[in-house]
């Protein structure tokens, strides 16, 4: 069973978060979340808890300090998973990576779901342990966005290329400007390893919406709130790509 690698942070673990988890456990990879703070109290988390290994995100890297003087979550996050790949190798999967099939046991999985070319992803990750890549990344890591760049900036200086290890549709089916094929009506991809839901973008359009609403352009799904997004948009909505998703995990 292989292990993967997840970063959390805050007490508000939802629905897209738990289907993720249930999605690496049904391929038959050994969840293991390394948490930093309060443990999550929803009932989402609650369910997964014992379903899989729980550790403490500090004993890897402590971002106290860093979020503490400003810097956000998803800049923590990369933080850690750098400093994660360098120390104990293996696998990282942000926490809106679905998992379709055990993912391959190859020693690097680097794929990009960027929208333009010469850009590397790093949502999924698989690597050896104490390569300088990541510590080079880690030292250079933006406190605001970017990471992705520095990522494939240190990664073209050690390899010399910026060749994904793996076709780039077997991890990121769509781009994170495609969030919306989540929510339409379409297949699960047959091939794929996994698909990345881009939740940040997501949650990014919200805050910029002024009703709070997010609109998914589905036909007679126009406008729908995220907090809706459960077990029962997925039942009412079986045909979309979520509820095609959540029928294949149960």
């Amino acid at each position: 069973m292989a292990d993967v690698n997840f970063f959390w942070c805050g007490v508000n673990f939802g629905f897209l978060e738990y289907i993720v988890i249930k999605s690496h456990i049904k391929v038959d990879h050994n969840v293991i979340i390394w948490l930093h703070g309060d443990k999550p109290n929803t009932k989402y988390w609650k369910e997964m808890e014992t379903k899989i290994t729980v550790k403490n995100a500090d004993d890897i890297f402590d971002t106290t300090n860093f979020i503490n003087n400003g810097g956000n979550f998803r800049t923590a996050a990369d933080l850690w998973r750098f400093k994660l790949l360098y120390k104990i190798g293996g696998l990282y999967c942000d926490t809106d990576a679905f998992a379709l099939r055990k993912f391959p046991d190859d020693e690097w999985i680097v794929c990009s779901g960027e929208q333009y070319q010469g850009l590397l992803s790093i949502g999924v990750l698989k690597a050896p342990a104490g390569h300088p890549i990541f510590l080079e990344c880690f030292d250079n890591t933006k406190k605001k966005w970017g990471n992705v760049s520095v990522f494939s900036s240190v990664y073209l200086k050690y390899f010399g290329n910026l060749n994904p290890t793996h076709k780039n549709e077997l991890f990121y089916p769509y781009n994170w400007k495609s969030y919306p094929e989540l929510f339409k009506k379409k297949d699960i991809p047959s091939e794929a390893y996994s698909i990345h839901f881009y939740t940040n973008v997501i949650e990014s359009y919200i805050k910029k919406n002024k009703k709070n609403i997010l609109k998914y352009y589905i036909p007679l799904f126009r406008e729908v709130p995220l907090k809706k997004i459960d077990i029962k948009w997925c039942e009412k909505n079986p045909n979309t790509l979520l509820g095609k998703l959540w029928t294949w995990v149960n």
